[in-house]
């Protein structure tokens, strides 16, 4: 019998040094570049969006992308940890890592493996710096990016 969470979920992305995205070519440095600013659960379509814009920083690129969102279509694990309660927005809006990791270890919920692209069963684990963990098992991860 096959399980949904044995599958393998599709993405149109790589990790990189569990702190960017690579598409296409190019380096998307979630960490350093963008802020996260909105999560958005939809349960009936059971699908999460999460959020990102460009940071004001100087050292972002001037042709760095505007916007970010990660849709995951397929959702069928959520688990949210909470922040730190006495959280700055520097780091409520800072993604520190994030990883794919296996389903099967969800007691684990502090661990980073250095993969580019999920296996069979693996969730996906977003580190904020403010400690908030964001943990998602789905069907599909679509990385849609703007410049507007």
């Amino acid at each position: 019998m096959l399980f949904l969470d044995d599958m393998t979920m599709k993405v149109n992305f790589e990790i990189k040094d569990n702190h960017a995205l690579s598409t296409a070519g190019r380096f998307i440095d979630l960490h350093n570049d963008f802020d996260f600013v909105n999560f958005d659960y939809n349960v009936a379509e059971r699908e999460i969006k999460l959020h990102w814009k460009k940071s004001n920083g100087d050292w972002v690129d001037k042709n760095e992308f505007s916007s970010l969102v990660l849709t995951h279509r397929g959702v069928t694990f959520l688990r949210v940890i909470e922040q730190k309660e006495k959280s700055i927005y520097e780091d409520d809006c800072c993604l520190g890592e994030f990883t794919f990791f296996p389903s099967a270890a969800r007691e684990f919920n502090d661990s980073i493996v250095s993969q580019p692209k999920p296996n069979d069963g693996d969730d996906i684990l977003y580190f904020f710096e403010n400690g908030l963990v964001i943990r998602i098992h789905c069907e599909e991860i679509e990385l849609a990016a703007s410049s507007d």
